[in-house]
C-alpha cells in the first residue's frame, strides 16, 4: 500500500492549475503534480551539477 503526504499549495495557484488542466486528459490536479515531480526528480537527483542547477532553475 502506498502512503501519501499532504503538500500545502496556495489556493489561488491550485485553482489556476485546476482550471488550466480542464480538457487536458489528466484526471486530477494531483495526478498532474505527481507527473511533474516524477518528470523532474531525476534531474534534481543527478550528480551532474549543471543538470541539477538547470532543474532548480538557476541555469537556462
Amino acid at each position: 500500500m502506498v502512503e501519501y503526504v499532504n503538500i500545502p499549495i496556495p489556493k489561488p495557484l491550485y485553482d489556476r492549475l485546476a482550471k488550466s488542466l480542464k480538457g487536458s486528459g489528466y484526471r486530477s490536479t494531483t495526478e498532474y503534480i505527481i507527473y511533474l515531480i516524477r518528470k523532474n526528480l531525476p534531474d534534481l537527483e543527478s550528480t551532474n551539477m549543471e543538470r541539477r542547477l538547470k532543474a532548480l532553475g538557476y541555469l537556462p
